[in-house]
């Protein structure tokens, strides 16, 4: 049913997020293993010296009625509690993904999630703290409304970043934990789309920054600070998307509408990517795997990687768009958005890990000389299976030549690990990644304990936000 005049898709994802009916048990563990893995993502940036010297800027709302900060001692506000766990989540560039017309990571509206749940608990005295049964159920609607929207909707050829549906998605998951009406979940969800929105400049070179890293954290809290001015009775714009000359769709996606490709269901969190064992951008994962793979086998044949001639890679469009580099490398940001860093660094060490974007490795002659002897190059086959939806492929193919041997090594890899065609392998891998991220954390002797909790249905679901939250928290 139509909402005061408002535009039929932000009608649709309102009432879509607003409804009750539940999910079955396969929905709900893949969402158990998306906050496991969400937050030992942020539990790993706490030992992030960038990630904790940015933290610090936004900390004006410390109180002890605050919402609890995983992996820090802290109490904030909301807006300031939803930007740490978002950007927490996401720095490191290890969190979910979801890749199609748009790419994103849905996890990164947990920022937002945790906090409006934990929020609303303390600020309404009346009720029962809200459970985490609601935080998923939440959860996994949030994900596919992030998630469908990218299937479609290309805001990347525009030069607009993708956090732009992180603060949509967000704002309808604030509204919808906190209470209220879907006339105000629309106005919230109306000024996250008419806000002004990110440019994809952090992202690219000559300027990929750290800012990609706090985006979606920027974004998840402006979700909920919408949310919250809905709350106060604040006006929504009922023709956001589709007023003629100022709305959306002509001023930002110049004549497109913004569209749902397909019904509003469980697709996302069931088809998710999860990004194991290597920190690389997505469309990397199978890059990386494959040079493991190769310099395992040029090992095998007495060459070294100092051996090696030259590396051909032939990837995807979306890769050679995001990730194929030349040129220094200026920061963490800018090397783990290289494709020939990633798969430089795999054939040297055998393994690529958070800290091989940093210096000492950083600096290593040696990799430096070999990431100048890679190349890449779009191979269409593989773009087509990148974007048909029967597939979903995130190929790559390397072609490496030693010298002194006449043929070349290949290795080709379709579907990373983290993929659902490779589902059940991931699970194990998941659990691996959770016990290294709080591996450098005071949380590190309680891992398992931990991990046994958010993959059980008995202990996690009953258990309310807030003491979910503090289980992450220095105490």
């Amino acid at each position: 049913m139509a909402h005061a005049g408002y535009d039929e898709v932000l009608v649709q994802l309102v009432d879509y997020v607003y409804e009750q009916t539940s999910f079955d048990n396969e929905t709900l563990r893949l969402a158990r293993y998306c906050l496991l893995d969400s937050i030992g993502c942020a539990i790993a940036a706490s030992t992030d010296s960038d990630c904790m010297r940015l933290m610090q800027g936004a900390q004006f709302s410390q109180n002890d009625n605050g919402v609890p900060v995983a992996g820090t001692a802290l109490k904030l506000g909301p807006v300031e509690a939803a930007f740490h766990i978002g950007s927490m989540i996401r720095w490191l560039e290890f969190n979910d993904t979801w890749l199609a017309q748009e790419w994103g990571h849905p996890s990164d509206n947990l920022g937002a999630i945790l906090t409006a749940a934990a929020w609303q608990s303390l600020m309404d005295s009346q009720s029962s703290a809200m459970n985490m049964t609601t935080v998923l159920n939440t959860m996994i609607r949030t994900y596919e409304v992030h998630g469908v929207l990218c299937l479609s909707n290309c805001f990347n050829a525009l030069g607009i970043d993708h956090v732009v549906l992180v603060k949509m998605a967000s704002a309808i998951a604030s509204a919808q934990l906190m209470g209220l009406s879907k006339d105000q979940a629309l106005s919230a969800l109306s000024n996250a789309v008419i806000d002004g929105h990110a440019l994809r400049t952090y992202r690219h070179a000559p300027n990929a920054g750290t800012r990609k890293s706090w985006a979606a954290g920027d974004a998840t809290a402006r979700g909920l600070q919408l949310a919250l001015f809905a709350q106060t009775g604040e006006m929504g714009y009922p023709t956001a998307l589709t007023a003629s000359r100022w709305g959306f769709n002509e001023a930002v996606l110049r004549g497109k509408p913004l569209n749902l490709s397909r019904s509003l269901s469980d697709f996302v969190i069931k088809n998710i990517l999860f990004k194991v064992p290597n920190p690389a951008e997505y469309h990397a994962q199978t890059a990386v795997e494959a040079a493991i793979n190769l310099r395992a086998r040029i090992l095998a044949e007495g060459f070294s990687p100092e051996s090696i001639e030259y590396v051909r890679v032939e990837t995807t469009r979306p890769a050679m768009q995001i990730i194929d580099k030349s040129g220094p490398m200026k920061n963490s940001a800018d090397r783990d958005h290289c494709l020939q860093y990633m798969v430089a660094v795999g054939l040297q060490t055998g393994n690529l890990t958070i800290n091989d974007f940093h210096d000492p490795l950083a600096s290593d002659t040696d990799l430096e000389a070999l990431r100048l002897k890679i190349t890449c190059a779009e191979r269409p086959s593989f773009t087509e299976s990148y974007y048909d939806p029967e597939k979903r492929a995130i190929p790559n193919s390397l072609f490496l030549k030693c010298y002194g041997r006449d043929e070349e090594f290949s290795e080709t890899i379709e579907y990373p690990l983290g993929h659902v065609r490779r589902r059940e392998e991931c699970f194990d891998a998941l659990l691996t990644k959770f016990h290294l991220n709080l591996s450098g954390s005071p949380l590190r002797d309680r891992s398992a304990v931990l991990a046994g909790i958010l993959t059980s249905e008995s202990k996690l679901d009953a258990m309310t936000v807030t003491d979910f939250l503090k289980l992450f928290s220095w105490n």
